[in-house]
């Protein structure tokens, strides 16, 4: 007789933690872009135009915003890709915080 051994197998575990954290995110996004679109119905901007481009970024923001989140929750490497976004979302914020304030245009 000789014993059966089996050999483990790397199992990824999603533990409830993530999985509530990852929904409440999602349900924060929803009341933050909901919000904004809804106050841009209640008061309205003066020009057509105006509240067209106020929509695309509210838009814009929401797609990047679940993009985001949603890839954070896939793995240590979304993390990464999320953590290094970031970074370079902040550095290029702070390049053009100071070009603007070097470089002003007269209106």
């Amino acid at each position: 007789m000789e014993p059966k051994v089996k050999t483990s197998q790397y199992v990824d575990i999603v533990t409830e933690k993530e999985t509530n954290t990852r929904k409440l995110l999602n349900i924060i996004g929803l009341f933050l872009f909901g919000g904004m679109a809804l106050m841009n119905v209640t008061n309205p901007l003066p020009e057509r135009e105006l509240t067209k481009e106020s929509l695309l970024f509210i838009g814009g923001s929401a797609i990047l915003y679940y993009v985001l989140v949603n890839i954070y929750f896939i793995g240590p490497i979304g993390r990464r890709i999320v953590f290094i976004f970031l970074t370079l979302f902040v550095c290029f914020s702070m390049f053009m915080a100071f070009y603007l304030a070097v470089n002003t245009t007269a209106h």
